[in-house]
């Protein structure tokens, strides 16, 4: 099973120096992945770093290690959730079924998965083996992006996804991706078709990286990233509809017509990371001392403040 390094320093797996402690412990099943997503690491015709995912590194460990380290950090309260990140293996749905039944037997906290399910029967079988979140890899919030940067498989994606948001009240996470080629419109109109599904929302920067088709590309500017976590923010916890938003030809948002947006966002919460309970995620679309996109931890007033500039609305 695989590790992500910031989870192994925090489980005493490895030796780690870390600005940010991650709160959920992030673990990787199954082997390059059969999809060929351009932006991947673990993509089928990558030729990255095999044991990569994003900007993160994820060393392997023997599964029982890993689920020993676990059971210590729950006792510690080292860590509030599990989270799988389950490639799109031949047998790594078996597989991280065989994981957690095996993990439930000794570590009882709350646990997500990332996972494309084949159907909503697969859903079913990962609540009843144990799993509270299920974090659908959308990615991409139109079409013409999901063709071009995914696949073929539009249309059965979000026929899993509505399935799973009738049936199973808050149990289902879509992943966007901002930054894929999509206009701020398209992405407001799919963070609305998750609300009105009463599905959470887990937002990601696009991250450049080497070995991959899109290695060369750019990641979207802090101030379409910041507009986009605002307008989560604002659909999601304030109930903002589209007509609350305006937006130039070519799709970039230009006003929020809320008067008090702003006193919504000032706490900074709209611009931490986002997705599953107790998922703070560091590093993973940044450097250290770089750029920061999610925040890992709560931000200072300052931050909330310059956080709000920076999505340059007027």
């Amino acid at each position: 099973m695989r590790v992500s390094i910031g989870t192994a320093g925090v489980l005493g797996l490895a030796r780690v120096p870390m600005a940010v402690a991650p709160t959920t412990a992030y673990l990787m099943v199954g082997d390059r992945c059969v999809m060929n997503c351009a932006f991947c690491a673990q993509a089928r015709e990558s030729v990255g770093d095999g044991s990569a995912l994003s900007r993160v590194t994820w060393p392997e460990y023997a599964t029982r290690e890993v689920i020993r380290a676990l059971k210590r950090a729950e006792q510690r309260d080292l860590v509030q959730r599990v989270c799988f990140q389950v490639t799109a293996g031949k047998d790594s749905y078996d597989e991280v079924i065989r994981v957690i039944r095996r993990l439930r037997r000794s570590v009882f906290l709350p646990l997500s998965v990332a996972v494309l399910p084949a159907d909503i029967s697969q859903v079913v079988e990962l609540l009843e083996a144990g799993v509270d979140a299920i974090g659908f890899g959308l990615d991409a919030a139109s079409e013409q992006v999901f063709r071009k940067f995914k696949g073929q498989h539009w249309e059965h994606m979000l026929q899993v996804i509505e399935q799973t948001g009738r049936r199973f009240a808050g149990v289902g996470s879509v992943h966007l991706i901002v930054g894929l080629g999509e206009s701020e419109r398209e992405m407001v109109e799919r963070m609305m078709w998750v609300r009105d599904l009463g599905l959470r929302l887990g937002l990601f920067a696009f991250t450049p990286v080497r070995g991959t088709e899109m290695a060369d590309l750019s990641p979207p500017s802090l101030g379409r990233y910041r507009r986009m976590q605002v307008a989560r923010w604002l659909i999601l916890n304030h109930r903002a509809r589209a007509t609350h938003f305006d937006f130039s030809g070519n799709g970039t948002l230009t006003e929020i017509r809320l008067v008090d947006w702003r006193d919504r966002v000032s706490d900074g919460r709209a611009f931490q990371t986002s997705g599953c309970s107790a998922c703070n995620r560091p590093f993973y679309n940044e450097r250290p001392g770089g750029t920061t996109y999610n925040y890992a931890q709560p931000l200072t007033l300052e931050e909330a403040a310059q956080a709000v500039l920076d999505t340059g609305l007027e």
